[in-house]
């Protein structure tokens, strides 16, 4: 049985899946990456994906552990080119205080479209130690053989 890390974490009408990632392109090695994949509970919707180097999740993680001590907001931001011009995705982490409340939430961006993943304490510190922990378990590419002389 082949077992994946995963970790899902879901809002009242959201949720945001982490998982390990594979970077494959013509010509080059795979490499391991870290898959954040936002999503909408309705049937039917699409779902954002912010694919992270190794070095990123480990930032993030950082970024997490900042934010959960001394508030605020932190973002990561990636631009491709896709078939009609550069898309740009927003990843962004935060603590926020709103009319007497606060909470922990997740967000990504791209173009006009919006996911928001609140959640509580605990669940903001277990994504960043899971992301702590992927960004080491992705660090690889996939290379030849050493022979030994």
């Amino acid at each position: 049985m082949n077992t994946i890390p995963q970790i899902t974490l879901y809002a009242k009408q959201t949720g945001l899946s982490i998982t390990p990632w594979e970077r494959r392109a013509d010509g080059r090695p795979a490499e391991g990456r870290i898959a954040l994949r936002f999503f909408r509970l309705a049937s039917g919707s699409t779902a954002l994906r912010f694919i992270a180097e190794p070095a990123e999740a480990f930032a993030l993680h950082g970024k997490i552990q900042k934010l959960w001590r001394d508030g605020g907001q932190e973002s990561l931001t990636h631009a491709f080119e896709g078939p009609d011009g550069e898309v740009q995705t927003r990843l962004t982490v935060e603590r926020w205080e709103r009319n007497g409340k606060s909470g922990y939430a997740f967000t990504v961006r791209r173009g006009d479209e919006q996911i928001n993943v609140p959640v509580p304490a605990e669940r903001f510190l277990y994504a960043a130690e899971f992301l702590r922990h992927l960004s080491l378990q992705q660090a690889w590419v996939e290379g030849q053989e050493l022979v030994a002389n």
